[in-house]
């Protein structure tokens, strides 16, 4: 048996064959947008026809009743005039996060908990904690977790006691939103008007960041009550002919339109460091079910952890497809694992 069958018989926590599963996720053609950004788009995170395709055709193969909404109000409308008596027969994948500012990811699975009803990921404490770049970062580097040197801009700029590149990072944002080339800057002359300008426009502190100039990549965690499967690096890159990000980013123009490949990391850096901090910081951080956690990496291979995802995209444009599918596991293989370690 192979270490993620392993791992599955060990966590699996089988669901009732009068089961229903409630999948909420917003939609770029059938979401109506509740309040967004000026000049960057949350939609950058709803899912595209072919996306919102892709997980139909998974849930409808796994032979279990579903339903799919697009709004997180119906969801809570038809759960809230539902026969209470039915709640325990719902499953619930939530990736909406419809509207703006910290915290509107965790509607969803604070609404089911109060109602008793089983969702997939992780707790809403979690998914709210994991959203603040500034208390991921201070929490994993007082655990002795490497993360680049972080300061946070509120309006006013104290020079740090470090020099080189550094990147701004709307604190409660993912998706890439709100980055662009003009976010990069040095620490040694900021652009204080640009960062107090994109500061007021997304209503959010910002995180400044150091920025590592290498590859960048994300590794894929499943957590379960009893063990952590991790996958392999996913190498995340702008040129198709190179796996090296360098100095570039996965800006917000590049996410929206899928502009990226995925890859696996040179045969000459050990994956075994890295995967075991990936697992370290889930347990560090309590995480449940599927999981991210993204670094970058110098050419000589000095990693750091950037940022940690509670629950991220499983379409086939993302690393957590490409990472199963390296494993022989298929899109809706991603999905029967998600529900499993409800």
């Amino acid at each position: 048996m192979d270490k993620f069958n392993e791992f599955m018989k060990l966590n699996a926590n089988l669901y009732a064959d009068n089961s229903i599963l409630i999948i909420i996720c917003n939609a770029k053609n059938k979401t109506e947008i509740k309040k967004n950004y000026k000049g960057f788009s949350i939609d950058t995170e709803f899912l595209d026809d072919n996306e919102l395709n892709q997980i139909s055709e998974m849930a409808s193969k796994l032979e279990i009743p579903f339903r799919i909404f697009y709004d997180e109000e119906d969801f809570m409308a038809t759960i809230i005039n539902m026969d209470k008596k039915n709640y325990n027969r719902l499953i619930v994948y939530n990736s909406a996060q419809n509207g703006v500012g910290p915290g509107r990811k965790a509607l969803i699975p604070s609404f089911c908990k109060y109602f008793s009803i089983r969702i997939t990921g992780s707790d809403t404490y979690r998914v709210c904690l994991c959203r603040d770049k500034f208390a991921v970062n201070s929490i994993l580097k007082a655990n002795g977790i490497k993360v680049p040197y972080s300061i946070l801009f509120n309006g006013e700029f104290t020079q740090p006691n470090i020099s080189g590149k550094a990147i701004a990072k709307p604190l409660y944002e993912s998706a890439s939103i709100g980055i662009s080339k003009q976010n990069i800057f040095d620490f040694s002359n900021p652009p204080i008007d640009y960062l107090k300008n994109l500061r007021k426009d997304l209503n959010q502190p910002l995180l400044l960041q150091e920025f590592i100039d290498g590859y960048e990549f994300e590794i894929p965690v499943l957590s379960g009550k009893k063990s952590t499967y991790v996958f392999q690096p996913v190498v995340m890159h702008k040129n198709e002919y190179s796996l090296i990000m360098g100095d570039d980013i996965m800006d917000y123009t590049s996410v929206y339109y899928d502009d990226y490949y995925f890859g696996a990391l040179p045969t000459e850096y050990n994956e075994e460091p890295i995967m075991e901090v990936a697992k370290e910081v889930v347990k560090l951080l309590n995480l449940r079910g599927l999981c991210r956690v993204d670094f970058r990496m110098k050419i000589n291979g000095d990693f750091y952890v950037t940022d940690v995802a509670t629950n991220p995209h499983f379409v086939e444009h993302s690393c957590v497809n490409y990472a199963f599918n390296k494993i022989n596991k298929t899109g809706t293989d991603i999905l029967k694992t998600i529900l499993l370690l409800s």
